[in-house]
């Protein structure tokens, strides 16, 4: 049981960086003229990160998970149009 408890706090810990890694490359592309054109779609994936962060807390991992791969797709998208 406290292996369970502590492999929780890890994805915990593990949504609350990613939420933050995402806040700041919404930062990074809203702040050069270089990526602002492709900011637009990137808005919102730290607010779907944040959702997943809270959903974890909630012990909802499974719908974590689930709003992560919203993400992952939102950014994959991004890339792609860079390209």
């Amino acid at each position: 049981a406290e292996q369970i408890q502590r492999s929780k706090a890890s994805v915990k810990e593990s949504m609350r960086n990613v939420r933050e890694g995402l806040d700041n490359l919404e930062i990074d592309f809203r702040a050069k003229p270089e990526l602002l054109r492709y900011y637009t779609k990137l808005a919102g994936v730290a607010a779907g990160a944040a959702a997943a962060e809270d959903q974890a807390a909630a012990n909802q991992f499974d719908q974590a998970g689930r709003s992560l791969l919203g993400v992952v797709n939102r950014l994959t998208d991004v890339l792609l149009e860079m390209r």
